[in-house]
């Protein structure tokens, strides 16, 4: 059932409908100008690119199109801002009319509000507003954002959703501590620090991908408006004589290249800026953010699972990205709009000290240089070896053959995913921790980088064991646990232990009456 239902409203009962400041409308059209460059824009790649390769008189036409677009935009936001209305009921709603084309109703119930988040834009700081963002629980696809409102109103908001909360869902053997006995921890990320992120990221993928279909296009500008000019410099003073379409080739690649990790760092500063965290009470408190100082609240009990990753560049750096995941129904998708939706929490680039630290604000027990990993048989190497290494040798062996290449190519092709196969193998592993009473795991694996998975073992869904003949043969089980917040596997473990874990956290999950939800 969907958090954010569009539901009637009782025609007996009197509803007090709101309207946000006129200065929201700068909001709705920042907010569609930049759904249209995200989304628009890729589904006009096509026409775009015959614009640019068959329409004469491309500026006259190109500022046209621009002036149509921008008053679109202006025409369209200013409707939406006409239409758009809340309001907090009685009953504990917060009701919402919006759209223009398609009128929506929407209702969220307070009890189903899993955070409210602040953000600054800096377009509303001379005018002292803010946008206040209610994110459902479990709902990774839609969130009710007020525009341009006061601070005051939206903490007061925010303060009036809790207590209500709190009053449905008391705690259940939590001592109750003041402010003034609670340690507040802080973490301070400088903007240094959040450039390597840029780099660390897939985001300059993303930006190459983008700009991909117009690779043509530059090489034929490249030939006309420099190759030309370089090759006779060449020829002229070195007496080169230069292949204008591999040099296009080379100067556009070496531009990718920069100007994807431009973008990639650019759009981690826009995200990162000036990043600050804050841990108390059993609440996280992020903000950061150089367009919008977004402020992230998030209880300790609602996070399901910390992956903490470290993938090539990230290894060279010595940093890691640490993620504090909610509950994700619906698997992979779900969990990346999820994280497009801004309810993960991500701490982008971290240092292994910095990592330890933040995971020992709630994991005491929590040190990455004592965990003990217990490591998968070694079936499981000698079959990988087989499938992954020696097989595909003996295919690049025959191919070799067949064309009447080296065949020795073949040898290198098996001692290169042998290679894989062992890092591989050697990262996989699983901890078990017990601390006062309560029962943890960490599983990692990965390749060239590691990828850590830490959570309570009380807060798995389901549990269970897969085995193949050879592998009953041998005792051996492959074993899935499947969280709110995705899935562990740990492969060619003895059939004892893993169906010890799968009898243990089921009887944690039945036993276990906290609420992580």
């Amino acid at each position: 059932m969907s958090d954010l239902n569009p539901s009637p409203v009782d025609a007996t009962k009197t509803v007090m409908w709101q309207k946000v400041s006129p200065w929201a409308l700068v909001y709705f059209v920042v907010h569609f100008g930049m759904r249209f460059i995200r989304d628009g824009i890729f589904n006009l790649l096509p026409i775009m690119i015959v614009f640019v390769t068959q329409v004469e008189n491309k500026l006259f036409w190109g500022q046209i199109a621009g002036a149509l677009a921008i008053v679109a935009l202006l025409v369209y936001s200013f409707l939406y801002y006409r239409s758009f209305r809340y309001s907090l009921t009685d009953d504990n709603e917060i009701l919402l009319n919006k759209g223009v084309f398609k009128k929506e109703r929407l209702t969220l119930k307070f009890a189903r509000v899993q955070n409210v988040n602040i953000a600054e834009p800096f377009y509303f700081t001379p005018v002292k507003l803010v946008n206040c963002i209610f994110d459902a629980a479990g709902s990774v696809s839609q969130e009710v954002i007020l525009p341009g409102i006061t601070k005051e109103y939206a903490l007061q908001m925010r303060k009036q959703i809790f207590a209500f909360k709190a009053q449905q869902q008391p705690e259940i053997n939590t001592p109750q501590q003041s402010d003034e006995v609670v340690t507040e921890n802080s973490l301070f990320i400088t903007n240094k620090e959040i450039a390597k992120f840029g780099l660390m990221s897939n985001m300059a993928i993303l930006a190459l991908a983008a700009i991909a279909p117009f690779i043509n296009i530059a090489i034929d500008f490249l030939e006309k408006k420099l190759i030309v000019k370089m090759e006779g410099f060449y020829q002229q003073e070195l007496g080169i004589i230069a292949n204008a379409t591999l040099l296009a080739i080379i100067t556009l690649i070496v531009l990718l290249v920069f100007l994807a990790i431009f973008l990639s760092v650019g759009m981690s500063l826009i995200r990162f800026y000036n990043f600050e965290l804050y841990f108390k009470g059993q609440k996280f408190k992020r903000i950061a953010g150089l367009l919008e100082r977004h402020q992230l609240s998030m209880s300790l009990d609602k996070v399901q699972s910390i992956v903490i990753k470290q993938n090539l560049v990230a290894r060279l750096l010595k940093r890691f990205t640490v993620d504090f995941l909610q509950a994700s129904g619906g698997g992979v998708i779900a969990g990346a709009a999820a994280k497009k939706n801004k309810q993960t929490l991500v701490l982008p680039v971290l240092s292994t000290e910095q990592v330890d630290s933040v995971c020992q604000w709630i994991y005491p027990w929590f040190n990455s240089k004592k965990l003990i990993f217990k490591r998968p048989e070694r079936a499981l190497l000698y079959k990988n070896l087989i499938v992954y290494a020696l097989l595909p040798s003996v295919l690049a062996a025959i191919f070799c053959f067949s064309m009447s290449f080296n065949v020795w190519i073949s040898l290198g092709v098996f001692a290169a995913f042998s290679i894989l196969v062992v890092l591989s193998y050697q990262r996989y592993g699983y901890y078990l921790h017990e601390d006062n009473g309560r029962f943890y795991m960490v599983v990692r694996k990965g390749l060239i980088g590691v990828h850590y998975r830490v959570f309570e073992l009380y807060k798995a869904q389901s549990a269970h064991t897969v085995s193949t003949h050879l592998m009953r043969k041998s005792s051996l089980k492959s074993l899935y646990i499947q969280l709110a917040s995705g899935s562990v596997f740990v492969p060619y473990i003895k059939q004892q232990d893993a169906n010890f874990i799968v009898d243990f956290t089921i009887k944690q999950v039945e036993s276990n009456t906290r609420s992580w939800m």
